[in-house]
């Protein structure tokens, strides 16, 4: 394979929070084993030697949880020593980690700088945003501990970004959530709107947005980053750069903007693989790290059977103005899948007033960017 991107649970659904809307809590309750443990150095040891074995360009590494700092820092000390004993087709390697930042020190901060980690910070915008729901396990507020991370961080020079989930609450006052990415200087920042529990119905989740609340949070929300674009004050939100991206004919980098799926390895602490984070399920499962290959599993029945659906456009979005661009939006959004066929997305409506309010502003942008070469 020329490339290969990888998702890692290394410490599985554990984590040092108890944040209320955890999706990946659903996600682990909903499978006969709830919890994979933690990864041995061995399954971490192989993991490296297979993925290394079989890509020859590029290969990512990207570590989530759970809380995956949870595993202590000599775990991914190995991970780099086992990165450069197997190595042996001379490919570039990117590590990546999502973090909640409350277990962050300067010795981790010095080894995420050291070794070129992109580090993703949880902050759910200002401290009354976040400590509504980001509590840790003794139901503690974070926000001080997630500010503190982004100070060691940026001391000692990792780079990093900002994950928001957006929730009613975060929704609702979308002023002073980009108000406080200004105050600390988050340039790199990225929005995912709060999900319901598999296999219930949207609106199921207490903390997730209707499609109305999360319009009217995208459409302000752009008019502030409009008016700091256009005055050279620029602040990277994922979705607007990829739509831009998107209108100069270049492909997104995030897979729920496709337009379909594609199987995204997700490693379990167990070694057990998935293709998506949202659909780390028994039923779903493509494989194993220590009984099959990336590419096998890859181009394997079940992750065939996973992608299919997520092909089918829904009659409303081939008749919408804004197909070309929307996609039909992630298939976690488009559940349930009735009969092979996914949902109408569940924020179609949010992101009608979005592209009709936005869409000829991001067009301009997108007219006057330099084109990659």
């Amino acid at each position: 394979m020329q490339a290969l991107s990888l998702l890692i649970k290394p410490a599985s659904g554990n984590c040092n929070m108890r944040c209320e809307y955890c999706f990946y809590n659903d996600v682990s309750e909903s499978r006969e084993m709830k919890n994979r443990g933690r990864m041995t150095e061995e399954t971490l040891e192989l993991l490296v030697k297979k993925v290394l074995s079989e890509v020859t360009g590029w290969c990512s590494f990207g570590f989530q949880g759970g809380e995956p700092m949870l595993m202590g820092l000599p775990f991914y000390e190995k991970l780099i020593e086992f990165q450069k004993k197997y190595n042996v087709h001379h490919i570039q390697i990117d590590n990546s980690i999502q973090t909640n930042g409350t277990l962050m020190t300067d010795e981790w901060a010095q080894f995420f700088a050291q070794n070129r980690f992109l580090v993703g910070l949880s902050i759910d915008g200002n401290q009354k945003t976040h400590d509504k729901l980001r509590l840790d396990a003794a139901g503690n507020a974070t926000f001080g501990k997630c500010i503190s991370a982004a100070e060691i961080l940026t001391r000692n020079g990792a780079d990093f970004n900002i994950l928001s989930v957006v929730t009613k609450p975060f929704a609702a006052d979308p002023d002073s959530v980009y108000e406080f990415y200004k105050k600390y200087d988050f340039h790199f920042i990225q929005f995912i709107a709060c999900m319901d529990n598999l296999n219930e119905p949207h609106g199921s989740n207490p903390h997730s947005l209707d499609a109305d609340s999360y319009g009217q949070f995208l459409n302000r929300i752009f008019d502030l980053w409009y008016d700091d674009f256009i005055t050279g004050d620029y602040y990277s939100i994922r979705q607007f750069d990829n739509y831009v991206r998107m209108l100069m004919g270049e492909a997104p980098d995030n897979c729920a903007m496709t337009g379909h799926c594609q199987s995204y390895p997700v490693v379990e602490a167990d070694g057990s693989v998935y293709p998506c984070d949202f659909y780390a399920l028994d039923e779903y499962k493509i494989g194993d790290v220590r009984t099959g290959n990336f590419y096998e599993m890859l181009n394997s029945d079940a992750s065939v059977r996973f992608m299919e659906p997520s092909g089918l456009v829904h009659e409303k979005c081939k008749a919408c103005a804004y197909g070309f661009i929307c996609r039909g939006g992630c298939r976690r959004d488009r559940e349930p899948v009735t009969g092979g066929v996914p949902a109408l997305n569940c924020y179609c409506e949010a992101y009608q007033q979005f592209f009709a309010h936005c869409l000829p502003r991001m067009a301009d942008i997108a007219k006057k960017m330099p084109r990659r070469t």
